[in-house]
């Protein structure tokens, strides 16, 4: 569920699964926003889905090249209307409500890690890596910020808040987090998954984590309350 505005796909959590069915607002808008944002994900960004080109006739009659020139006019006009379709490659992605910026709905960005994590509140570090790194060069591990081998919703709610920042500078400041993340926010948050970033990515996180108490908040958190 998300809409498009003026080439970009604009994603929240204001509607949707979890409407009716989650109580907390802040959680079921985190919740909500982060299915919302997988919905976009499964739209196809490379047109796999585009049919095929037609099979044409090579004979010389007048009647094969008419067939082809029709058959050819038809693939070009439906495939021009499946590319139309597709979701733009730009977003904006609103995790929580908005807020004064600076300031963040813990329980909203908790409610988005629970969802993200695939609706558990942790995961081992291993787990982790197994679901989301491309490859053996990326690792989780700084965001196991208490080092006890595990990533919970407030340890991976840092990561969330950090594409948040990232989003809007290559130098992090708290100051500019307004609850969207875009394109270059997670592209940047890659970046410090890779292993040979690990030092300044762990920093990042344990400033966040710490600067917003995301371990007190998580006392609180019920997913379906």
């Amino acid at each position: 569920m998300f809409e498009v505005n003026n080439g970009v796909a604009k994603i929240d959590g204001s509607k949707g699964k979890y409407d009716n069915k989650v109580t907390n607002p802040s959680v079921r808008y985190g919740r909500n926003a982060v299915e919302n944002y997988f919905t976009y994900l499964e739209k196809p960004i490379i047109a796999d889905n585009m049919n095929p080109a037609p099979i044409l006739d090579f004979g010389l009659s007048q009647n094969a090249a008419e067939n082809n020139a029709d058959k050819l006019d038809k693939f070009l006009k439906e495939n021009d209307e499946y590319l139309k379709a597709l979701p733009p490659l730009q977003f904006e992605y609103r995790y929580m409500p908005q807020m004064q910026k600076g300031q963040i709905d813990k329980q909203a960005v908790l409610g988005a890690a629970y969802e993200e994590l695939g609706q558990v509140e942790e995961l081992s570090v291993k787990d982790l890596d197994n679901k989301f790194a491309p490859d053996e060069t990326f690792t989780s591990e700084a965001l196991d910020i208490n080092k006890d081998g595990k990533i919970d919703i407030a340890e991976y709610g840092s990561s969330i808040i950090a594409a948040d920042l990232l989003s809007k500078s290559d130098s992090p400041d708290i100051n500019n987090v307004d609850g969207t993340i875009n394109k270059k926010g997670f592209d940047a948050l890659l970046r410090y998954t890779q292993k040979s970033n690990a030092e300044a990515a762990a920093k990042l996180y344990s400033n966040i984590y710490n600067t917003y108490n995301l371990g007190e908040a998580k006392k609180d958190f019920n997913p379906n309350a």
